[in-house]
């Protein structure tokens, strides 16, 4: 199944499918939140599955938001994302990956400025604070 992204197939309806799963074993906190989280799953592959080309708009900020969940419950589409880095990087990634969540949940544009300062502070170096950013907007845009 295709789902129009900067690249064909880089986000795949069987990633969200994946994602929901990890929803339903890892939980978010509350019923009530696993359930809202599991619909706006459903809507986000109903949406990019869907026939035809969605809203470029719509669909970055919906591949927005499945960066951030994949990067709190892992599963294939972060393992997409770390394949395109080091393994310092995925190392760096797997270990602050709610922080970035957080950071990336925060920002209303992703551009690869903010994104690469906030993992400087964390404690990254240029290189692999640019990397991480620039693999992570591969899948938004």
């Amino acid at each position: 199944m295709k789902i129009s992204t900067g690249e064909p197939h880089l986000i795949t309806g069987s990633d969200i499918d994946d994602l929901v799963v990890r929803v339903r074993l890892n939980g978010s906190g509350t019923p009530e939140g696993d359930a809202a989280l599991e619909t706006e799953l459903e809507a986000a592959r109903a949406f990019l599955c869907s026939p035809g080309e969605p809203d470029p708009a719509v669909a970055r900020l919906v591949r927005q938001r499945l960066v951030v969940i994949a990067l709190r419950h892992g599963g294939a589409l972060l393992a997409k994302l770390l394949t395109r880095l080091s393994s310092r990087e995925t190392a760096m990634v797997r270990r602050y990956a709610h922080r970035l969540a957080g950071f990336l949940d925060s920002l209303e544009i992703w551009t690869a400025q903010p994104i690469r300062l906030a993992l400087m502070r964390i404690g990254l170096c240029y290189a692999e604070a640019e990397d991480i950013a620039a693999a992570v907007l591969v899948f938004v845009r």
